[in-house]
């Protein structure tokens, strides 16, 4: 089974701020087959409902919005299939057609320096994104992420800003990536569906790129300051735009990223 032509995107009402519609009208443009749904909060909770109804209690107490529209991308893209994309992500131009003949494509969301991999946990110098995401409907891997938030998030005695990424963002995601054992899912080159937006969109740096995350989002905590040596190592790293291969097969992206990261967890 593939990959439905199926985008799924959600936002607390069906009234998306200019510019997230200009967004989503551009995935239409690029891609005028593409059957496209958007979620509001009610229809959100009703995805989580079908797929998961033994954890909806816990999904009503999540704190923050974001970890429900973490839970649900997980959720949507294992009952439906189909690709899901934050509501500023900006699609450049067509998605390949090949995309959908996989089971399950994560992306790259960014390159890190190995004390910062070493920091968090992660046995290779990257990190999983959640905000784009494709797979078949029913792919394991996503049922996994939903109870792997669920499991953490009843585990966790205090849930902060701070702790979203680690209970159901891209740092839980990653992890749960790392373990391996994830057949037909692939890893994406960063360049082809999170390219930074410091890469101009021009030939020939453009040549894979596909889509960009503008991180719109303000659910993060930004108070308080970053030292220099902190940014040094989470910083975005200069990415290859001109990959041999778009995307890997999990398990060979996991060996290729233990081999970068010598002396990193087995």
């Amino acid at each position: 089974m593939t990959t439905p032509r199926l985008l799924s995107q959600t936002w607390k009402s069906d009234a998306l701020p200019p510019r997230a519609d200009a967004f989503r009208r551009g995935w239409l443009t690029h891609n005028p087959d593409l059957q496209y749904r958007l979620f509001d909060n009610a229809a959100s909770r009703t995805v989580v409902a079908d797929v998961a109804p033994e954890h909806l209690d816990a999904y009503d107490a999540m704190p923050f919005p974001v970890m429900r529209a973490d839970v649900f991308r997980y959720a949507v893209i294992f009952r439906d299939g189909g690709m899901y994309a934050d509501i500023d992500m900006e699609c450049l131009r067509p998605l390949p057609k090949a995309l959908f003949d996989l089971s399950g494509l994560l992306s790259i969301e960014a390159k890190l320096d190995p004390a910062r991999a070493r920091e968090l946990g992660y046995p290779m110098p990257f990190q999983i994104a959640n905000c784009i995401l494709a797979a078949r409907p029913g792919h394991a891997f996503f049922k996994a992420a939903l109870e792997r938030c669920f499991r953490l998030f009843s585990e966790a005695s205090t849930c902060d800003r701070s702790d979203v990424e680690d209970i159901t963002g891209p740092r839980m995601l990653t992890r749960l990536f790392v373990q391996g054992g994830w057949p037909g899912l692939s890893v994406a080159e960063q360049i082809l569906l999170m390219a930074p937006l410091h890469y101009p969109d021009l030939w020939p740096l453009n040549r894979n790129m596909v889509a960009r995350h503008h991180h719109h989002g303000t659910w993060k905590d930004m108070a308080g300051g970053v030292s220099l040596s902190r940014k040094w190592i989470e910083r975005n790293r200069t990415i290859n735009p001109f990959p041999a291969q778009l995307w890997q097969e999990a398990d060979l992206f996991l060996a290729r990223g233990r081999r970068l990261l010598p002396g990193s967890m087995p």
